[in-house]
């Protein structure tokens, strides 16, 4: 099995050296080129005696000019392979031979010109530290060993990469297999990208879960069609055939819904069987954009069929049956520094397997809006919603490093609003359904002068949104009546100084966040009483003691960066926490084999430092 897995990336490997080596020699000097040997069965040409030894010339410091462009009978109708439909001269017809057959096509060698593909995107953190070096292990949840190397789930803070999954200490790469061509028809653009993302830490980790260690990050085949005298302006069709989970509603990656991810509950299609593939069709203007778009998955659901042994006698099965999803939006720009931005959508979430309403749909619907206003600094938008494009004649770059200019003030301020509607089981009568509203609401402000960098953020979101993916706080259920919710609301500022003389950035981040709860109330031997639950995020939930409220959350952090070169950068880091909602289990001292559940110690500090490329 292992050399099974791996001869199909010996193989690429090889042919790709062999390409490389062979198109080094077609593209050499003259002077420094030999001639190629004859093929078989041709005539060898009479070979001219060769120049003597020029003497070694001193490079010149000029910058090499660019490839030439392409003429545009020949971008307008290349021929397979990607050889120009002309006579080739007789040096060129040999390298066409040996690189441009279908047989060196089949092999996998490339055809002079092309692109066969890179990795981009590449992230490789080393990191050494402890979440929390005053408590032993073993005493507070989550657990926190003692310092050893290796990314943590607590080192991240709530009000960390809010416009994106992930927490910037990730090992990982992805491999892009791009290919952009002109079309045969006249102003159409083709594009196609495998992108395979590889999870080093998951394949180091020895679970022999291969799909979470590799997997799609947004393979797509896309056709553009120039409508107007801009590049950029014009129609396009893009494909997902795998998944589409860049493909979303909202704006703050935090946020936003519409997303395929099971894997790391992000999904809007519950008990998803696979990925989901779809289409996404786009107009673009310089000052507006509009789109619509589908996808589709497969989810496990109840279905009622005829029995094969009886007669009218109906039986419930469950099958794999295909939901789908409609996104629409737009987004206009009425001013050089205003962006306004809305969308929504309408996902079908399979039918509810619960005795009452079993064979009902279920189904979440909703929209979306922003407003930027914006001075010196682009629109805000999450590097997890972009197209990946290995392009060698513009090159993508998805992490640019921040750039400061002495005297220069620009800022951005953005809120956003987002609202689902999804239809549940009504909880308080039975065989009755309901919708519920969900909500979330942010707000950001970023200042740049100069050197400094600052930025505020605060984000509102009910307990209903923060579970908008399950659906509902109880699965597929609407919350009782007489029950009380509370929403999620945080605020958080970071500040930073470049010092480009050292090329040394310390930073200071801080924030509060009241968690979202769930309080019931009841009666308990004639006594009145009430139990709440604290949920900071999907999966993440702690239960109070009898009668006990939430408290806030504090968090900060200081930091210092050290840029090393333009792709390594080493970072010192200390953190604070102090979390008042944890709780433990423990036995009731007084009974001795009831359990109680107590508040464990709030407060933890730890320390970090990381080393990290990122190419």
């Amino acid at each position: 099995m292992r050399i099974t897995f791996i001869a199909p990336f010996a193989s690429a490997a090889l042919c790709m050296l062999v390409t490389t080596s062979l198109h080094a020699q077609t593209t050499g000097t003259p002077d420094s080129t030999p001639p190629l040997p004859p093929l078989s069965g041709a005539s060898s040409p009479t070979q001219a005696p060769a120049p003597p030894p020029q003497p070694a010339t001193v490079p010149s410091t000029q910058p090499t000019p660019g490839p030439t462009p392409p003429s545009p009978a020949s971008a307008s109708a290349p021929t397979p392979g990607g050889i120009d439909n002309q006579a080739p001269r007789q040096d060129d017809s040999r390298t066409d031979l040996l690189l441009g057959t279908a047989g060196a096509r089949a092999v996998g060698m490339a055809p002079p010109g092309s692109n066969p593909g890179d990795f981009m995107d590449t992230r490789l953190t080393w990191t050494f530290g402890d979440d929390d070096f005053t408590h032993k292990t073993g005493e507070l949840l989550p657990l926190s060993p003692n310092f050893s190397i290796g990314d943590r789930q607590q080192y991240r803070l709530f009000f960390d990469n809010l416009n994106s999954r992930y927490s910037g200490r990730e090992n990982l790469t992805h491999l892009v297999m791009y290919k952009k061509m002109p079309g045969f028809i006249e102003r159409l653009t083709t594009e196609a990208a495998v992108v395979l993302r590889f999870d080093l830490a998951s394949l180091a980790a020895n679970t022999g879960n291969l799909n979470s260690a590799l997997s799609d990050a947004g393979s797509y085949l896309r056709v553009f069609y120039q409508t107007g005298k801009k590049e950029k302006e014009g129609l396009s069709a893009v494909f997902f055939p795998l998944d589409t989970d860049r493909f979303r509603l909202g704006y703050l990656y935090d946020i936003s819904w519409g997303g395929t991810n099971a894997g790391i509950r992000e999904s809007i299609f519950p008990r998803i069987q696979g990925s989901s593939p779809g289409l996404k069709l786009q107009y673009d203007h310089e000052k507006m954009y509009a789109f619509v778009g589908f996808k589709t998955a497969t989810i496990v659901q109840p279905q009622q069929v005829l029995s094969p042994g009886g007669d009218n006698d109906v039986e419930t099965v469950r099958v794999g049956e295909t939901n789908y999803g409609l996104l629409m939006g737009f987004g206009v720009d009425p001013h050089k520094n205003v962006r306004f931005d809305a969308g929504g959508g309408y996902f079908q979430q399979g039918k509810f397997d619960l005795d009452d309403v079993r064979g009902r749909s279920i189904y979440t619907y909703g929209g979306a809006g922003r407003i930027v206003v914006h001075h010196n600094m682009p629109v805000p938008q999450s590097v997890d919603f972009r197209l990946y494009r290995n392009d060698p004649s513009s090159p993508q770059i998805m992490f640019a490093p921040e750039k400061y200019k002495d005297g220069e003030v620009s800022w951005s301020v953005s809120a956003e609003a987002d609202v689902l509607g999804q239809h549940l089981k009504d909880f308080d009568k039975p065989g009755a359904v309901k919708d519920q509203l969900a909500y979330g609401t942010a707000v950001q402000a970023v200042v740049k002068a100069s050197y400094l960098r600052l930025s505020v953020s605060g984000i509102m979101r009910n307990l209903n949104f923060v579970v908008r993916n399950v659906p509902g706080f109880i699965p597929f259920e609407t919350l009782p009546s007489n029950a009380k919710a509370e929403p999620e609301v945080f605020g958080a500022f970071a500040a930073d100084y470049f010092i480009q003389s050292l090329h040394l950035t310390p930073g200071l981040g801080g924030g509060v966040q009241m968690p979202a709860t769930f309080r019931s109330e009841f009666t308990e031997g004639g006594v009145p009483a009430s139990r709440t639950t604290v949920v900071r995020q999907n999966g993440d939930e702690s239960i109070l003691p009898y009668n006990k409220d939430r408290t806030p959350i504090f968090q900060a952090r200081v930091s210092l960066r050290w840029d090393l070169s333009k792709i390594l950068s080493a970072m010192v880091w200390g953190q604070f926490v102090r979390d008042n909602n944890g709780t433990l289990v423990v036995r009731d001292p007084q009974e001795g084999t009831a359990s109680l559940r107590v508040f464990q110690s709030p407060n933890r500090l730890g320390a970090g430092l990381s080393l990290q490329a990122r190419f």
